[in-house]
């Protein structure tokens, strides 16, 4: 009989980025491994709540709702960084770990302290641990965040992408496409104030992806400067062909970021055939190659562009080596009692 998994992927139908969409390319892994796995998702219709009410739903099922249903299955996953407190006295559930950005005290947001204060006690229950980069869980052993649990790697995947990436060389078109987000981490201001000051305006046209719908910033941002407000274009959120798209007719690819814990961005562009600028934090670093180039401020962003239209538009596609990995490390956890 095949084993039964229960996956806790609440946003699927608000968010189509982020660990939602890690989860849908775990969930093709899980089947592709045998296993039947099954989803608990937030209706549709609820999007239209209020933040705060959603992010209370999520709570509430989280805590009381999935726990339950968890029990009728072989394995249960909370793949949002925090985990029912009640997973913790069951050897069949295990938190997924993206990364430990909510982890410091300093950070006083309530998502934040909910993270921290259900990782805690989780932790000192011993429940299971899956880490979706070598990064994190690096971090993770490093810091004792989980000393006595079980885990395990299960590292982010593209299926989906890899499934809808071109077979023919893209054609490669004049704009840059800058992968951002609203969150305090993207500095998407900043992002926006170096494309200014570098003067890229002149050459390049830039579309941004990632914003769903919180385009205040870019509008503010263009009221300041009408002389180039023709010169950005925001995507509105996008299916996967069109995501794919967007990279594969990119000149290059800009990802601006302060903290990631994988950044799937750069992986996805690499993955599409295409040259990448971005900021020069760690995991951006694990990640790099001959047509990744790294910068940290306005004088090193102006130099690594210029170094990335020295190379050719389309680049050598990323081998997916994660694949493997995480089929592996899929079969460890299955058979894990």
């Amino acid at each position: 009989m095949k084993k039964r998994v229960l996956v806790f992927n609440f946003f699927a139908a608000i968010l189509r980025r982020g660990i939602s969409l890690y989860v849908e390319n775990l969930s093709v892994a899980l089947e592709d491994s045998g296993v039947r796995c099954y989803e608990v998702r937030c209706p549709k219709f609820l999007s239209r709540l209020p933040r705060s009410m959603i992010n209370a739903l999520f709570i509430f099922a989280e805590q009381c709702i999935v726990p339950v249903v968890g029990l009728a299955f072989d394995r249960t996953i909370y793949p949002y960084n925090s985990v029912a407190v009640l997973a913790g006295l069951s050897r069949r559930a295990s938190v997924v770990v993206h990364d430990l950005i909510p982890n410091h005290t300093r950070d006083r947001k309530l998502a934040a302290r909910y993270i921290r204060g259900t990782q805690r006690l989780y932790a000192k229950l011993g429940g299971d641990v899956i880490y979706s980069s070598s990064g994190s869980m690096r971090i993770g052993r490093r810091i004792h965040q989980f000393p006595d649990s079980r885990q395990y790697l299960f590292p982010n995947t593209f299926y989906r992408l890899v499934s809808l990436r071109s077979e023919t060389p893209p054609i490669r078109e004049n704009f840059v496409l800058l992968c951002s987000g609203w969150g305090e981490h993207k500095d998407l201001r900043g992002a926006l104030k170096l494309y200014l000051e570098s003067g890229i305006f002149r050459a390049r046209p830039l579309r941004i992806m990632g914003l769903a719908g919180h385009t205040r910033d870019v509008d503010s941002f263009r009221s300041d400067h009408p002389d180039i407000a023709d010169q950005i274009m925001i995507y509105p959120q996008l299916p996967d062909s069109a995501v794919v798209a967007a990279y594969e007719t990119a000149a290059w690819i800009w990802i601006h970021s302060l903290r990631e814990g994988f950044g799937r961005s750069l992986a996805e562009a690499r993955l599409c055939g295409g040259r990448v600028v971005a900021t020069d934090i760690a995991p951006f670093r694990e990640q790099m190659d001959a047509s990744t180039f790294l910068y940290s401020g306005s004088a090193q962003f102006t130099s690594a562009v210029l170094r990335c239209e020295s190379v050719p538009a389309n680049a050598p596609r990323r081998p997916h080596l994660e694949h493997d990995q995480l089929m592996a490390e899929i079969e460890r956890y299955i058979s894990t009692d």
